[in-house]
C-alpha cells in the first residue's frame, strides 16, 4: 500500500485597520487540520477607547497531538498600513518520530508587512521528538519606505520569536535525540512600487533586499547532546521597527554590554550598599542570563544593519539558551510582555500557567559532565545531517545542494605551477588575519564556565570547542569563500585566455563587473552573520588583509584596491558592503588562481592556528600543548576535506555556487559569539 507522500493544512489572515483605529481581519481561511481563531475584543468603554490601537491576537490551533512525517503546514499573513497582529499557538507544536519512506514534516510561514503594520510572530516552540525530520521556514517581508517620504511611523514594525527544544529528556533516549532539524529565517524588505503586488515575484531578490538570514541545520544525537551541555530549549528574538523601538533599546542596555562587579543585581540604590572588594575568587561578570550556578540560562544581544533608500536603520537580535521552557518563557515575559500595553495579552504567561517544563530542575550549568562523549575525539556528528535533509520549500525548483562544493575537494583541481612559497606568504602570521585580536567565541566560552574541564584537561576541552567552531566555520562560512574565490579565479582565467588569442583583449569593464558580483556575495555574507562581534571581527580582517595582499602582490593589486575602495563606500542598494574575512580571502586566492581545495585548507587552517594563539595568551595551554593541538586538529580538518565533505555532499559538479546552503551546526557558538561584549574583562576584540 502505498503511502501519502505530503499531507498538512493551509491557513491565510490579512488585518487592516478601520477609520477608528481597529485592526480588524480582512480575509480569514485555514483548511483541516490548520483553524484560526480570533480572540474576541473586550467591549471597553471611552475610559479604555485607545485600546481599540491594541493588536489583534490570532491563535494558530493544530487537531490531533502534533505533527508526523509528510505533514506540511502553510500560513501566510498579510499586515496592511497601520494594523497590529498578534500570531500565537495554543501549545508546543510537538514533531514525532519520521516514518520510513515519507517525507520530512514541514512548516512555513510567510507573511508581510506595510508601511506602519506591525507584526508580533511569536509561535510556541518546537519540540522535537527521538527520530523526527523537522523542516522551519519563515519568510518576512517588510515594505521599504523611502528617505523623501520617511516618517517613523511609517516604517513597519516586527517582533519574532523562534525557539525550539531539544525533546524530552527520559524518553526517546533524552533529549536532542531528533533525526534533523532544519530551520531558515529571513527578512526583507521590499520596494513600495511591488509589495502590493500579490504575486511571489515581489519577494525575489530583484525587487526586494535580504537584511537579515538564519539558518541552522542540526544532527542529532550524542554529539548534539554534549554541545548543548545542558540546555533544553534554544531562542531567537528579532525586534526591527519603531512600535518595538523601546524594548529593543532596553535589551541592547542589559545584555549587549558589561556590567561592572559594583553593581546591584536588584538595581537598588540604597545609599548603605557596600561595593564589594575586588578578589581573585570573585565572578565579575555579573549579570542575569551569563551561565551563573543554578541559573539555567545564557542570553546574547546584539545589532544587524538594514538600509532602505539611503536610510540606515539597526535591527536588534536577542539569543539564549535555557535548560527548561519555563525559565525562558518567564525571562521574555519579563522583558516583552505587553510591549508596554500595546497587546492585550502577555503570549508567554500561557507557558508559565500551563508549566511546561519540557527539561529538569535547577542546574549547575559551571563544569558541566561530558560524560557519554563520543570515543571519536574529532567526530563529524555535528554536521552529519547537513547535506542530506529535504530543502526549505517542496516546490522550490532549487536544489538544496551546494552547488560545487564537491569540487572544492577533487583532487585533480590541486594547485599545479604555484610557488609554495606565495602559499606560505598567505598564511604567515604577520598576516592581520586578527590572531591577536580575535579568539572566535573561546574567551567568552572560558568566562562563562562553558569549557568543562571537571574531569579531563584544559586540552581536551579546549580541543572540543575549536573543533565545534571549524565545524561551524565549514558550514556557515566555506560556502562564501569557495564563491568569491570561484568569481575571481575564473572570470580573470577567461579574461586572460581570451586576451592570449589575440581576438579578445581583456575587457575594460571586468573590474567593475567582478566589483559588482563581489559586493552582492559580501552582502549576503553580512545578512548571514547574525552576530555584530562576529561581523565586526571578520569586516577588520578583512579590510586588513585587502591591505597587506594589495602591498604584497602587485600583480593582484589594482583589483584589490578596487575591493577596498569599494568597502568604503555606502550603497543605497546593498547592507553596505564591508568586505568580510572569507569573501576577502577568497578574491585573493581567486586572483592568485589557487584551487578551490588550496583555498579552503588555508582558510581553516587561519581559523585553527588563530584560537589556539588565543588559548596561549589566556595561558589555558602553554605554547608547545599548543602546537601538538594544531597538528592534531589539522590532521581531523584534513579528513573533513577529503572523506567526510565528499559523502555528504555527492558528486554534484557546477561553476555555480548556491550560498543558500550556508547554515550553522552548532547554536551554542552563535550565542557565545555576542555574549563576548558582555564580559567584564576582555583580552580580545572577539
Amino acid at each position: 500500500m502505498q503511502q501519502k507522500s505530503q499531507q498538512g493544512g493551509a491557513a491565510n489572515i490579512t488585518v487592516e485597520t478601520r477609520t477608528d483605529g481597529t485592526t480588524v481581519a480582512s480575509e480569514l481561511f485555514a483548511t483541516y487540520p490548520l483553524r484560526l481563531h480570533l480572540t474576541k475584543r473586550p467591549d471597553h468603554k471611552d475610559e479604555n477607547a485607545s485600546s481599540s490601537a491594541k493588536a489583534l491576537n490570532c491563535y494558530v490551533l493544530g487537531y490531533g497531538g502534533g505533527m508526523i512525517s509528510g505533514d506540511v503546514n502553510d500560513l501566510s499573513i498579510k499586515v496592511k498600513p497601520h494594523s497590529k497582529l498578534v500570531v500565537t499557538s495554543q501549545s508546543t507544536s510537538k514533531a514525532f518520530k519520521a516514518v520510513e519512506g515519507r517525507e520530512s514534516t514541514c512548516v512555513r510561514t510567510r507573511a508581510k508587512v506595510a508601511r506602519g503594520g506591525f507584526l508580533f510572530l511569536v509561535p510556541q516552540p518546537m519540540q522535537c521528538f527521538g527520530g523526527s525530520i523537522l523542516t522551519l521556514n519563515t519568510e518576512v517581508t517588510l515594505e521599504g519606505i523611502g528617505s523623501e517620504s520617511f516618517s517613523e511611523n511609517d516604517d513597519p514594525s516586527l517582533l519574532l520569536v523562534d525557539w525550539y527544544t531539544g525533546g524530552r529528556e527520559n524518553l526517546d533516549g533524552g533529549r536532542w535525540q531528533l533525526s534533523s532539524f532544519q530551520s531558515r529565517t529571513t527578512v526583507s524588505i521590499c520596494a513600495s512600487e511591488y509589495f502590493s503586488k500579490d504575486d511571489e515575484d515581489s519577494t525575489d531578490t530583484g525587487r526586494s533586499k535580504l537584511v537579515f538570514r538564519d539558518a541552522t541545520r542540526l544532527s542529532g544525537g550524542m554529539e548534539l547532546q554534549n554541545h548543548m551541555r545542558n540546555y533544553n530549549v534554544i531562542c531567537m528574538v528579532i525586534l526591527m521597527g519603531p512600535k518595538v523601538k523601546q524594548v529593543a533599546s532596553k535589551f541592547l542596555e542589559n545584555y549587549s554590554s558589561r556590567r561592572t562587579y559594583d553593581d546591584r543585581e536588584d538595581g537598588g540604590e540604597e545609599e548603605d550598599y557596600k561595593i564589594p572588594k575586588p578578589s581573585k575568587t570573585m565572578d565579575y561578570n555579573r549579570g542575569e542570563g551569563l551561565n551563573r550556578q543554578d541559573e539555567g540560562l545564557l542570553v546574547s544581544c546584539g545589532t544587524f544593519q538594514t538600509c532602505q533608500e539611503g536610510r540606515f536603520e539597526t535591527g536588534v537580535i536577542v539569543r539564549l539558551a535555557a535548560t527548561t521552557l519555563e525559565i525562558a518563557a518567564k525571562f521574555l515575559s519579563k522583558h516583552i510582555g505587553t510591549l508596554e500595553g500595546q497587546l492585550e495579552d502577555d503570549p508567554f504567561l500561557e507557558i508559565l500557567v500551563s508549566k511546561q517544563g519540557l527539561g529538569g530542575t535547577g542546574i549547575n550549568m559551571a563544569g558541566t559532565s561530558q560524560a557519554g562523549r563520543s570515543k571519536e575525539r574529532f567526530s563529524f556528528g555535528l554536521m552529519a545531517k547537513s547535506y542530506e535533509m529535504s530543502s526549505m520549500s517542496s516546490n522550490s525548483t532549487k536544489n538544496d545542494l551546494p552547488m560545487c562544493m564537491s569540487s572544492i575537494f577533487s583532487n585533480d583541481l590541486m594547485t599545479k605551477g604555484m610557488n609554495p612559497l606565495t602559499l606560505f606568504q598567505l598564511v604567515d602570521s604577520c598576516v592581520p588575519s586578527g590572531g591577536f585580536a580575535h579568539s572566535n567565541t573561546l574567551e567568552a566560552a572560558h568566562q562563562l564556565h562553558l569549557l568543562d574541564n571537571s574531569k579531563s584537561s584544559w586540552t581536551g576541552a579546549l580541543s572540543n570547542h575549536i573543533w565545534e567552531v571549524l565545524l561551524n566555520t565549514v558550514t556557515s562560512v566555506i560556502p562564501f569563500l569557495i564563491a568569491s574565490c570561484q568569481l575571481f579565479r575564473d572570470n580573470c582565467h577567461n579574461e586572460t585566455k581570451r586576451g592570449q588569442e589575440g581576438n579578445h583583449p581583456p575587457s575594460q569593464t571586468t573590474s567593475v563587473f567582478l566589483t559588482k558580483e563581489w559586493e552582492k556575495l559580501d552582502a549576503l555574507l553580512r545578512a548571514s552573520t547574525t552576530s555584530h562581534v562576529a561581523s565586526r571581527a571578520s569586516t577588520t580582517q578583512g579590510s586588513g588583509m585587502l591591505r597587506a595582499f594589495s602591498s604584497s602582490f602587485h600583480e593582484i593589486a589594482p583589483m584589490l584596491k578596487a575591493l577596498k575602495r569599494s568597502t568604503l563606500k555606502v550603497h543605497n542598494s546593498l547592507a553596505d558592503c564591508t568586505g568580510h574575512g572569507a569573501t576577502s580571502f577568497g578574491a585573493v586566492c581567486g586572483l592568485l588562481k589557487i584551487d578551490d581545495w588550496t583555498c579552503c585548507s588555508m582558510y581553516l587552517y587561519t581559523v585553527l592556528r588563530d584560537m589556539v594563539n588565543a588559548a596561549v595568551r589566556m595561558n589555558l595551554v602553554g605554547p608547545l600543548e599548543g602546537g601538538r593541538l594544531i597538528h592534531d586538529l589539522s590532521l581531523a580538518v584534513e579528513t573533513l576535506l577529503e572523506s567526510e565533505l565528499p559523502r555528504l555532499l555527492g558528486q554534484v559538479r557546477t561553476n555555480v555556487l548556491d550560498v543558500e546552503c550556508a547554515h550553522q551546526v552548532c547554536p551554542m557558538i552563535e550565542i557565545l559569539s555576542n555574549a563576548h561584549d558582555r564580559l567584564y574583562t576582555r583580552l580580545f576584540n572577539s
